[in-house]
């Protein structure tokens, strides 16, 4: 059981899954694994949709986020919205240029999904996500207690 955890918490096994599924994306598109994350997130995100939000919802470091959002602007995969009440605020929008790319960015991770959860219980998915809030909240607080020192 203790080996199961440890490949789960340190993700090696899913990474190479990951990097393997989306090899064919990278080549195709000319875009970086951070570009895909930016790109698949800013597909799913609504409103939360700021550098800012791309770096507290999945842990990508900011200097990533930032040289990803200018690759993908050149690429003219994606643009930028003003606020209208902030203009310090910036939204990010994937262009209709970006709609084949984020939809096959989409068919993997849908595929890595059935992949992962194939034989996994709708029951079993609730403790594991349950499972995994608490493991990533206590993560946090360990990590923003580092910080303080």
């Amino acid at each position: 059981m203790e080996k199961q955890i440890d490949n789960l918490l340190h993700g090696a096994q899913f990474k190479q899954l990951i990097e393997n599924r989306i090899a064919e994306i990278r080549e195709k598109y000319g875009l970086r694994k951070v570009d895909i994350e930016v790109m698949y997130y800013l597909s799913r995100c609504g409103d939360r949709n700021t550098s800012k939000d791309i770096k507290s919802d999945t842990k990508i470091t900011k200097g990533h986020i930032s040289q990803s959002i200018d690759r993908l602007q050149k690429m003219g995969l994606l643009t930028f919205i003003p606020d209208e009440n902030d203009r310090r605020c910036v939204h990010l929008k994937l262009t209709a240029q970006a709609e084949s790319v984020a939809g096959d960015i989409a068919a993997v991770w849908n595929d890595l999904n059935r992949i992962v959860f194939e034989g996994v219980t709708d029951e079993e998915k609730k403790v594991l996500s349950s499972v995994a809030g608490k493991i990533s909240r206590n993560i946090d607080r360990a990590l923003e207690e580092q910080s303080k020192q």
